[in-house]
C-alpha cells in the first residue's frame, strides 16, 4: 500500500466499524513467557543508553540527501527467536516535522536497508532493495516520496523540497513477533504474522491478510494483540548508516545511537506494547501517548513556559491533529501507563540520559588539504519541549509542553533560553563555542553559537563550504582558526539532550590519477555530563 494512500486505508478501516469504536493503547504486557494469549510482562522501569549496539529504540544523528548525497540505514535484528515490529520515522532538521512514517517488519536475524536520496523534483525519497515487510508496503526498487504536509504551508515548493532533504532518523521497537508455535485452535501454529515475515526461499511472503489483521487494526487489549502473535518489545534491534556523497567520492558512517528499556538492576528488559496502526485516522486524547506540543489536545500546550516549568497562555486548540502514524514516538510511555504526565515524564527521562553540559571534538580548516569540519549537534527530545506553530506570527510561534514534569526537574528548554529565528522559521538556542589550537594549546576565542532546530549543524568554514552541503539550520564559521579542537557550553546546569559527531572532508592534492584523493572522517563527539 503506498504510503500516500493511508488515508484512503484509514476510511476502509473506519468503515468496517472496528478502528471507529477502538481507543489506541500502550500496553502493559503480563504473563511469563508470551502466548496466543498474554505478551509478557513488562520489567522495564528507566532507560539506558549506548552509543551502538541493539537496543529497544535508535537514533540518527543526521541524514543528508543534499547535492547528490545520499544516506542509507541499516537496521539488524540481533534477536534469532523473535521478529520485530519496528517503528520507522524521517523527521526534518529545522522543527522535527514528520516526513516519513512506516512500519519494519524484522524477521529474527533480519537485516533491512533503505537509502535517502533527492528525487527529480528534489523531494526527498527512500529506496529499497530489501524484501523485508513494511506497512505500509514498500515495493524494492520503487521510490517513495517524503511528504511536506507537516512543513510551513507558506514557504515555496522549492523550499519545502530543500527541508525534506536534511534531518535525523528514528526507529522504535514497537512489538515483538514471537516465532514460538503456541498459536492457532491446537496452539501448535506459528502465528500467521509471523509465518507472513518469515523469509522462504530469500523472500517473505508478506501476505496482505495477516499483515492487515495484525497492524491496521487497533486494539487496546492484551489479548487480542498477543493472539494477533504480537509481544511486548524485547529490544535487540541495532542500527547503522553512512552518508555517500557520490559526485565527491567521500562517505561518512556511524552507529545509530540505542536507547536500552532496562529494569531496575540495569538488565535489558521488555517494554510496553506500543504498535499503533500506520494510518491517518484521528488520535482521541493523544497526550496520553506524546508529549508533541504540537499535538497534543488543547489546554496540554503553552505559549510561555519558564525554567522552572511554570507556564501561561494554554493553547485553545491542537495545532496539529494528532493521526495514528505519528505513533508512537520517543516520548510514549515505554514502562510506565499511558497518560498525559507519563508522555511527558518519558521525554524528560530520555532527555536526560541524553544531556551534556559541554560537548567536544576536533575541527580542521587547513586549506592546503581543502579541510572542512561540520559539527551534528542532534537534539532528539527537542521537539517533545518545544516546537514552532508555523501558523501563527513569530512573538507566539513557540509552543511548549513541560518536560520534564515541573516537580521532576527544570525544563531542557523553556523560554529564558530558546529564541525564535525567522528564516527559516525556528527554534533557537545560543550557546558558547570556545577555540583551542591544535599546536600551542592555547584558548583562542569565545564566541557565541546559535544552535537552531531539532539537528544543528556548524560549520568551520564560510558559507557555501560545507562539506556535507548543509543548508537547513547550517551555521557558518570563518575564525580563521585552521585546526585544533573546541567546547561547545550549552549554558545549563542540567545540560541539554544532545548525540552527534564531526564530520571532517578532506582532498590529498597530491594524488595521482586512478587513486583516491577524498576522504571523510567521523568523529564521534565527546560529552560532559551535567
Amino acid at each position: 500500500m503506498p504510503i500516500q494512500k493511508i488515508a484512503a486505508a484509514c476510511a476502509l478501516l473506519c468503515s468496517a466499524g472496528f478502528a471507529s469504536s477502538a481507543l489506541a493503547g500502550v500496553i502493559a504486557g503480563t504473563g511469563g513467557t508470551p502466548s496466543s494469549s498474554v505478551m509478557g510482562a513488562t520489567d522495564a522501569t528507566t532507560y539506558a543508553i549506548a552509543e551502538s549496539g541493539p537496543g529497544h529504540s535508535l537514533v540518527v544523528p543526521y541524514f543528508t540527501a543534499q547535492n547528490g548525497q545520499m544516506t542509507v540505514l541499516h537496521l539488524v535484528n540481533t534477536d534469532l527467536n523473535n521478529g520485530k515490529a519496528v517503528k520507522l520515522r524521517f523527521r526534518g532538521a529545522n522543527n522535527g516535522d514528520g516526513l516519513l512514517h512506516m512500519t519494519v517488519l524484522l524477521a529474527p536475524g533480519d537485516v533491512w536497508t533503505g537509502a535517502v536520496t533527492a528525487g527529480a523534483n528534489g523531494i526527498a525519497q527512500l529506496t529499497t532493495a530489501d524484501a523485508t515487510c513494511t506497512s505500509p508496503r514498500l515495493a524494492p526498487g520503487v521510490a517513495q516520496a517524503f511528504v511536506t504536509e507537516r512543513l510551513n504551508p507558506l514557504w515555496t515548493a522549492n523550499v519545502q523540497a530543500n527541508h525534506t532533504r536534511e534531518g535525523a532518523i528514528e526507529a522504535i521497537v514497537a512489538a515483538d513477533i514471537p516465532a514460538a508455535a503456541v498459536y492457532g485452535t491446537g496452539q501448535q501454529e506459528r502465528s500467521a504474522l509471523f509465518t507472513a515475515i518469515r523469509p522462504v526461499n530469500g523472500t517473505a511472503p508478506c501476505t496482505d491478510a495477516a499483515l492487515n489483521g495484525a497492524l491496521l487494526e487497533d486494539t487496546s487489549a492484551e489479548a487480542t494483540a498477543a493472539s494477533r502473535g504480537l509481544a511486548t518489545p524485547t529490544g535487540g534491534v541495532a542500527g547503522t548508516w553512512y552518508i555517500i556523497d557520490v559526485p565527491n567520492s567521500t562517505t561518512f558512517s556511524g552507529a545509530a545511537t540505542a536507547i536500552r528499556a532496562v529494569n531496575n538492576a540495569g538488565r535489558n528488559a521488555r517494554g510496553n506494547y506500543v504498535l499503533f496502526p500506520p494510518t491517518a485516522q484521528t488520535v482521541t486524547a493523544p497526550e496520553r501517548y506524546t508529549a508533541d506540543p504540537l499535538l497534543v489536545s488543547a489546554g496540554f500546550a503553552t505559549r510561555v513556559k519558564n525554567i522552572d516549568g511554570e507556564t501561561s497562555e494554554p493553547t485553545n486548540a491542537a495545532v496539529i491533529q494528532a493521526r495514528y502514524y505519528d505513533l508512537p514516538d520517543l516520548s510514549t510511555p515505554y514502562y510506565l501507563p499511558a497518560g498525559e504526565r507519563n508522555a511527558r515524564r518519558t521525554a524528560g527521562d530520555l532527555s536526560a540520559q541524553l544531556a551534556a553540559t559541554e560537548v567536544m571534538n576536533q575541527y580542521a580548516t587547513d586549506p592546503s588539504i581543502s579541510a572542512r569540519t561540520d559539527w551534528v549537534l542532534s537534539m532528539p527530545t527537542k521537539r517533545y519541549s518545544v516546537a514552532y506553530d508555523y501558523s501563527q506570527p513569530p512573538a507566539v510561534a513557540r509552543v511548549y509542553s513541560v518536560v520534564p514534569p515541573s516537580d521532576l526537574g527544570s525544563q531542557y528548554f523553556s523560554g529564558d533560553d530558546t529564541q525564535v529565528k525567522t528564516s527559516p522559521e525556528s527554534v533557537c538556542s545560543q550557546w558558547n563555542l570556545t577555540y583551542f589550537d591544535r599546536q600551542t594549546s592555547t584558548k583562542l576565542a569565545l564566541s557565541p553559537v546559535v544552535a537552531c532546530g531539532t539537528v544543528a549543524t556548524l560549520g568551520f568554514q564560510e558559507a557555501g563550504r560545507s562539506g556535507v552541503s548543509a543548508s537547513i539550520t547550517a551555521q557558518p564559521r570563518s575564525d580563521a582558526f585552521v585546526s585544533g579542537w573546541a567546547s561547545i557550553a550549552t549554558n545549563a546546569s542540567d545540560g541539554r539532550p544532545i548525540i552527534g559527531a564531526a564530520l571532517l572532508k578532506l582532498t590529498n592534492p597530491n594524488a595521482t590519477p586512478g587513486v583516491a584523493g577524498n576522504y571523510g572522517l567521523t568523529m564521534p563527539h565527546m560529552y560532559k555530563a551535567p
